[in-house]
């Protein structure tokens, strides 16, 4: 009997490069890795084009690009026979119908992600692992604390109850719920512009109406 193959594909959207150690650390019980690959926009790479060891696959810059491309040649890898088995890193709840898809299937499909992947995505999957959170460097002792920081658990709390992502003109209304009182004009900004300027925490995605704040991976 021929030993189980494997596609390791990355969400290059979603996933730091800095991470990928770690993914690896996490998918080497699967022994035949035969297919290593990261999607994303080639633009906002994240670092991922330096990454020697795997083939970046450009998905472009529309609305779920990568996350539609993904499920494409996960499906093209399986039903190929080219793969036995998806090893998935990511943190995007919208992967569900690909993970009901092999287990119906019995194919096996394990995912890896942050302390912010989907609970869906969680539940949906063969079997996950959570990625040890990247140390974080302490502020200086003399510096008061972020005003910004309430609102920045907020909105990761929120972003996190929502599967991963959260319609723009949502943000206003569900923080306003979260801590009342809060006002958003009084930082000087927009949403949009408070969003763009934590230091790369949150991601806007999307154009138009169809804008997303996602939680920076």
């Amino acid at each position: 009997m021929t030993d189980p193959t494997f596609a390791l594909l990355i969400d290059g959207d979603n996933i730091r490069s800095s991470l990928y150690p770690e993914i690896l650390k996490a998918a080497s019980h699967k022994r035949l890795l035969s297919v290593r690959r990261v999607y994303g926009n080639a633009a906002t790479a994240n670092g991922w084009l330096q990454e020697a060891h795997l083939r970046f696959i450009h998905s472009g810059t529309g609305k779920n690009a990568t996350d539609l491309l993904i499920c494409i040649e996960a499906l093209d890898l399986i039903l190929g026979g080219a793969v036995t088995g998806i090893v998935l890193a990511t943190g995007d709840g919208d992967f569900c119908h690909l993970a009901h898809y092999l287990r119906e299937r019995r194919m096996p499909f394990h995912c890896i992600g942050t302390e912010n992947l989907s609970q869906r995505l969680r539940k949906a999957a063969q079997n996950y692992t959570i990625l040890p959170s990247e140390t974080p460097i302490p502020a200086p002792a003399h510096l008061l604390p972020n005003p910004h920081a309430e609102m920045w658990r907020a909105l990761h709390e929120l972003i996190r109850e929502n599967d991963g992502k959260i319609p723009l003109n949502r943000v206003n209304p569900l923080m306003r719920a979260r801590i009342p009182g809060l006002k958003i004009s009084e930082t000087g900004k927009s949403w949009p512009q408070w969003i763009e300027a934590q230091n790369g925490r949150f991601i806007l995605c999307g154009t138009a109406q169809d804008r997303y704040v996602r939680a920076a991976p």
